[in-house]
């Protein structure tokens, strides 16, 4: 019976070990086969990415050139690129005409972040589709047509991973070592691997997305004034146009000249004019409502829509009051006072029933008749 028990005991052990060990070699396979496959998710999760990013600051840079490049305004273009660069991820940038002719190509020294332009090729070979992209490594290539209603040229963006794909390359070869050396706490690694690599994607996306929204803005808003851009007005545009066809109502668009702004400039120089600019932005802001638009288009000069306004009384008080509140004097950083003023044009939809660009045609036709009519006055389209 002894040696039975101890037979038993033996094959006991035996079969315990033998299950043991298959239930390891399994676990280690598994993990393997796991890691393996969340090593690939987690590349195409970095390459996708990798992508939309390339993809979306390739558009923010196509909006912010596509006047410069129509107008052959190659150091325009230039220094916009080299603002592009700046941002550590990108490696490359290139403009080219509709027929490949390269008209400003710069390259940064991964090493020691120089900017050089690239003189070694004239024209290069352009894609047949309009956005095209390829990731080869850790590098990816963005192609995208600059589009001004007609094609009109390309751009070439060339991108690399950011420190948390450095980050997640090392946290995937620490892993591979622990499964070797330690099985015994493979299923603790896989769980402690697996957690920390979801808080690094979820990282690795809230860059992204901020990204995403820092080149919404870029593309979107004045960088001077943050207030909206020609591009974003005409949207806002539209949106108040159908808006006002859908419920009835009307809206008017109020285009503005400052008066007095250029002797602001001369005296005492560019910084107080951005100073200038920014504070009537600001009084601009608080004198509407918080579903009216405040648009800068450039220079000294913005765009009101004021929508759901009362033609009879309502708009003229409005009016009056942005009149008053921009004529107050401006104490700007020099610890000296200026005074400026206003001409605004103004333009009611439906009353003046035209597409978006008509509209502020119209308002900028009225702005100058208020103008001819001396500083802080407005006038109404007359069609």
């Amino acid at each position: 019976m002894k040696v039975d028990e101890k037979g038993n005991s033996r094959i006991s052990t035996r079969a315990l070990f033998r299950g043991t060990l298959l239930i390891g070699l399994g676990t280690l396979a598994l993990v393997i086969v796991a890691i393996s496959w969340f090593d690939h998710q987690a590349k195409e999760i970095r390459v996708a990415g990798r992508e939309s990013t390339a993809k979306m600051m390739a558009e923010g840079v196509a909006i912010a050139i596509q006047d410069d490049v129509i107008s052959e305004n190659y150091a325009q273009i230039e220094g916009r690129l080299r603002q592009t660069l700046s941002d550590p991820q990108v490696l490359s940038i290139l403009v080219a005409d509709e027929d490949g002719k390269v008209l400003s190509h710069l390259q940064v020294d991964p090493a020691t972040r120089n900017i050089k332009p690239i003189y070694s090729s004239s024209r290069v070979q352009v894609p047949t589709q309009s956005s095209e992209v390829l990731t080869v490594g850790d590098a990816t290539t963005q192609w995208l047509q600059l589009v001004a209603g007609v094609p009109i040229g390309w751009l070439r963006l060339e991108i690399v991973g950011t420190k948390v794909d450095d980050a997640l390359t090392n946290l995937r070869k620490q892993v591979t070592i622990w499964l070797l050396s330690a099985c015994f706490v493979l299923l603790l690694s896989l769980g402690m691997v697996l957690w920390r690599t979801r808080g690094l994607i979820k990282m690795e996306e809230a860059v992204i997305q901020g990204r995403a929204d820092a080149l919404k803005k870029v593309a979107h808003h004045d960088s001077l004034t943050e207030l909206p851009n020609r591009y974003l007005l005409l949207d806002r545009l539209g949106q108040a146009i159908a808006s006002s066809n859908r419920n009835q109502t009307s809206f008017a668009l109020c285009f503005i000249d400052l008066d007095g702004f250029k002797p602001v400039n001369d005296e005492h120089g560019h910084d107080a004019g951005d100073f200038v600019l920014r504070e009537v932005a600001r009084r601009l802001t608080a004198c509407v409502r918080e579903n009216d638009t405040v648009a800068r288009l450039g220079g000294d000069e913005f765009v009101l829509i004021l929508v759901d306004v009362e033609i009879a009384s309502g708009i003229h008080t409005t009016l009056e009051r942005i009149l008053a509140t921009i004529k107050k004097p401006i104490a700007i950083p020099e610890g000296v006072e200026v005074a400026i003023s206003l001409s605004m044009g103004v333009t009611v939809f439906p009353d003046d029933l035209s597409s978006p660009d008509d509209l502020l045609n119209h308002a900028d036709e009225a702005m100058y008749v208020a103008k001819n009519k001396g500083p802080g006055q407005y006038f109404f389209y007359q069609s």
